[in-house]
């Protein structure tokens, strides 16, 4: 066996020796042009030795070969399997190289870009650097990627100034051409501010020139949307409705569309949001449409650019219209919600004392938050709070605590009553019996609960546990299973709901999901986005079709605005389009301010309503 082994070496140096010196004879054809002769030498040693140098420098000049012959194909798996089996190998980014210019010629323009961009992101290699950023600018300066490529390669690989110049360059051309003017200035400008080659700088500066009294350009709509992660689907929707907007306003070459993704994150809207505001005509954002990147964005909005009226279709958080007077709030926030439900049952019902049970989570503690500010406002406390976990079948500890905190309230009232020194003296035996046996009486009752299934089985909860009082609630409360789970328990409840949730706009609802299926081939989803990004839209389109001159005034200023799902009247930027609904032998009337539909009126009191109209 030992005497084998001398055998394998001198066989192997003699494989070794006879690879390079057919590699030696390629890469001298290749020298002379004649890449079809060296072909066949190269893709015998490319075969016979590929895992080894020799294999691996005759597979490079192959390839390079076959890109000279046009062979793509060959070309392209070649370096495929190159760069798989060679994770690292001095010829790598001549491979990478190579795979690039393929993609290219294929029309994978942007992969190939990116490829290119790459290597010179990561390359130590000077001759490998030049030559690549050579092929990197020439594919460049063929116009072959569009401006929204090339500002997305720019924000991946700021790898090299004149490739990012040229890259510049060819967005301020897209921006021209496309009548932006005041986008093509700012990337001509950051070319000339670049510290380009000089042939760059004066084309760019050639550019500048070609705008002399042109103005802002075409006037830009920007579009905030989550268009990738766990919220892309929203997002969709929402540049659907506000598409479909567009279109139906005739504005198609009049008013331009600017997409970005804010990936539901409040950093990257910011960005976005002030990288479209330096570079375009912008005269109003649409979005974000999630709460936390549209505060973010009003914040920015609101403090520079009143100028530029913000309607967010969806975010309900409150405080969001707050932050200047070009915010918008088209769907109705949790504050909003409270506020009305609250204003109903001081002004409608006289109710002036209320207890809080509360869901535990943010919406919950949201929704009692601004429900006991808001009847604090109008003259009400909140004697009792507890809160709850939403989904247990029973709560009996938590009414137990209620109504013990309801009873020392009482008892002090009756201390009082019998001019007692001490107001919290208790008899022992007469509150056994009372929190045994006696109805504890509370005025009104709220509690904010997220769904109708929930809302029916705590009204049961609140009268099995001998407390009574008007149960109130907000737009968690509507929909059949409340109905199902309290059944007569619900009647005379009420609760604030958002008008766009009681379908009271139907024809207007009917066209709307008419034309968007139409154009999408699928009908709007129940979520509202697609609705309320398109009502959110026609408010914009309808003040450019004015010719007004301030959007963010006209907003203001106009009484209400037809939407999808009811009109929209914006007061301090919020849509105030809310009702209160109520519940009448199991089934949900509107409320009409402070009255009973006509529909909802026992058959005696129907009479004396007719009665009292002809009088």
């Amino acid at each position: 066996m030992n005497r084998l082994i001398p055998f394998f070496l001198v066989a192997s140096l003699c494989a070794s020796a006879f690879a390079q010196g057919e590699v030696a004879k390629a890469k001298a054809l290749v020298g002379e042009g004649k890449c079809a002769e060296a072909v066949p030498l190269l893709q015998k040693v490319s075969k016979s030795s590929f895992r080894k140098h020799e294999g691996a420098q005759a597979s490079v000049i192959l390839t390079e070969c076959y890109l000279r012959e046009h062979k793509r194909p060959e070309a392209l798996n070649l370096a495929s399997r190159f760069l798989e089996y060679h994770v690292s190998s001095e010829y790598r980014e001549r491979m990478e190289l190579a795979r690039a210019i393929v993609l290219i010629e294929q029309g994978s323009v942007y992969d190939g870009v990116e490829a290119m961009l790459r290597i010179l992101a990561y390359s130590k290699n000077p001759a490998a650097r030049s030559h690549t950023k050579d092929v990197a600018i020439q594919t460049l300066a063929a116009s072959l990627l569009n401006a929204d490529q090339l500002q997305a390669l720019l924000e991946k690989y700021p790898v090299d100034k004149d490739v990012v110049g040229w890259m510049q360059l060819q967005i301020g051309r897209e921006c021209q051409n496309a009548k932006r003017y005041r986008a093509a200035r700012y990337w001509y400008k950051k070319v000339v501010n670049g510290g380009v080659a000089e042939n760059l700088s004066s084309t760019a500066q050639q550019g500048l020139e070609s705008l002399d009294g042109l103005g802002a350009g075409q006037p830009t709509v920007l579009v905030l949307a989550p268009l990738s992660g766990d919220f892309a689907e929203f997002g969709a929707a929402a540049v659907q409705g506000v598409y479909l907007a567009h279109e139906q306003a005739g504005l198609q070459g009049k008013v331009r569309i600017r997409i970005a993704d804010t990936h539901a994150d409040a950093g990257i809207a910011l960005m976005r949001t002030q990288q479209a505001v330096n570079q375009d005509s912008i005269v109003a954002v649409i979005g974000p449409i999630m709460s936390a990147p549209a505060a973010t964005v009003a914040a920015w909005l609101g403090s520079n650019f009143q100028n530029i009226p913000m309607l967010t279709p969806t975010a309900t958080d409150d405080g969001i219209a707050k932050m200047g007077p070009n915010i918008f709030q088209v769907n109705v926030t949790m504050d909003n919600l409270a506020q009305k439900i609250a204003d109903f049952a001081t002004k409608c019902l006289d109710i002036r004392e209320f207890a809080v049970l509360s869901p535990l989570g943010d919406y919950g503690s949201a929704m009692s938050q601004s429900f006991t500010r808001a009847v604090e406002r109008r003259g009400g406390s909140v004697v009792a709070f507890g809160s709850y976990e939403e989904g247990r079948p029973d709560y009996a500890t938590e009414f137990k605590l209620l109504r013990d905190v309801r009873y020392k309230q009482e008892n002090r009232r009756r201390n009082i009553a019998r001019g007692a020194s001490d107001l919290d003296a208790v008899n022992a035996n007469e509150r056994r019996r009372y929190l045994a046996d006696s109805t504890m009486s509370i005025p009104g009752v709220f509690i904010p609960s997220t769904n109708p299934g929930d809302a029916g089985l705590m009204v049961g909860q609140v009268a099995y546990n001998k407390i009574k009082g008007t149960m109130l609630g907000t737009s968690g409360w509507y929909g059949r299973e409340l109905l199902i789970q309290g059944k007569h328990l619900v009647d005379s409840t009420y609760f604030s709901v958002p008008g766009l949730d009681l379908s009271s706009n139907k024809e207007a609802y009917d066209k709307f999901a008419k034309a968007f299926e139409e154009k999408w081939g699928t009908a709007p989803a129940e979520d509202k986005v697609s609705g309320l990004s398109y009502d959110a839209a026609k408010i914009v389109f309808s003040g450019i079709l004015n010719n007004v001159e301030s959007l963010t005034k006209y907003i203001n200023n106009a009484g209400s605005f037809e939407s999808v799902y009811g009109d929209i009247k914006f007061v301090r930027g919020m849509n105030t389009n809310t009702k209160v609904v109520t519940v009448r032998k199991s089934k949900f009337y509107v409320m009409n301010g402070c009255n009973l539909p006509a529909e909802a009126l026992p058959s005696d009191k129907k009479e004396e309503k007719k009665d009292d109209k002809k009088k």
